[in-house]
């Protein structure tokens, strides 16, 4: 893939994965990649339905991929002595042991792992391009003040400032300022999918429960939202936020 982007700058890749893969290589170079998945029987029609521009892209990664797998909190599960393969043929070594492997990441799982660790990756978590721009604005809160039972309301305004219509994922994440325990450095608690034609703009609501503030308390077996300061935080990916006051 490296050569193939390196003689043709207007490469595009096709991407056929269930997961991230290496593409820190090559990336850059490419004049646009499109995460195709697994795309099914007619997943194939659809695909050339992006490429013509017939339909606009309007995805968002479900995970995040890592610019080398040693980012990973994978990586540090193989067992000494071993590697990755490559190939197919170890698929039909039905000999070879079970690992016992012991997951340490704990609540750092996924975006929350590369952020805890200050690691930045090659595509973050929620990230996802089309051919219109987006724009947000007008962060409203209310109320200021949230009770565990209650909720919070917080309205924010998206504006498709491109001259393609598009539908865009507008993600709310929450930051806890402070905790009695280890927490990620945001969390994602809601999201709101809207389409928007040139120029257009509309207001977004997502709602917040009280509840949504905690975290598993695994010594009271039950959840457990302490008293404090939140931030809401609100953009097009985890890598991403574009309005960030604090509530």
């Amino acid at each position: 893939m490296k050569r193939a982007v390196t003689l043709n700058p207007h490469t595009v890749v096709i991407v056929n994965s269930g997961g991230g893969i290496k593409m820190t290589d090559w990336s850059e170079q490419a004049a646009a990649i499109v995460y195709a998945w697994y795309p099914g029987q007619t997943g194939f029609r659809a695909l050339a339905e992006v490429l013509s521009g017939e339909i606009n892209p309007s995805g968002k990664l479900p995970i995040t991929i890592e610019k080398r797998f040693e980012d990973s909190p994978g990586a540090g599960y193989l067992p000494a002595g071993e590697k990755l393969y490559t190939g197919w043929e170890p698929d039909n070594n039905m000999a070879h042991p079970v690992y016992q492997i012991d997951y340490k990441e704990s609540v750092f799982v996924g975006y929350r792992w590369f952020e805890a660790k200050k690691i930045q990756p090659l595509y973050a978590f929620g990230h996802g391009l089309s051919y219109s721009k987006f724009e947000y604005s007008d962060l409203k809160i209310s109320p200021a003040i949230i009770r565990q039972d209650s909720r919070v309301t917080v309205e924010f305004k998206v504006t498709n400032t491109s001259s393609v219509e598009g539908a865009e994922v507008a993600q709310l994440y929450v930051h806890d300022t402070e905790a009695s325990v280890p927490r990620p450095e945001k969390e994602l608690k809601g999201f709101s999918k809207i389409t928007l034609k040139p120029g257009e703009s509309r207001v977004v609501r997502i709602r917040v429960a009280g509840r949504d503030l905690g975290f598993w308390d695994s010594t009271a077996h039950d959840w457990k939202t302490e008293p404090g300061e939140f931030q809401i935080l609100v953009g097009g990916a985890s890598d991403q936020i574009a309005l960030k006051p604090f509530c």
